[in-house]
């Protein structure tokens, strides 16, 4: 129920353009400007500045937990 919950069937404009409820852009948060991003069957709609964001908080998370990568890969060969 938690996921599925708030889906809805979405229209599309003359345009081609998906046409998102309110509630739903308002619960996202989504403004003027958005990422559309996913791979596979899979996408998701998030709202520029906040995805922009996200990828900085991930690739701080990442690197804290690995460290420096690049120092460590100097030592490696093949």
């Amino acid at each position: 129920r938690l996921l599925l919950g708030h889906a809805s069937e979405c229209q599309m404009d003359g345009a081609g353009r998906l046409l998102i409820a309110p509630v739903l852009r308002q619960h996202a948060g989504l403004t003027k400007e958005v990422m559309l991003v996913g791979q596979f069957n899979k996408f998701e709609l998030w709202d520029e500045t906040t995805w922009h964001q996200q990828v900085k908080e991930d690739i701080d998370a990442e690197q804290l937990a690995t460290g420096d990568l690049s120092e460590r890969l100097q030592d490696w060969s093949l």
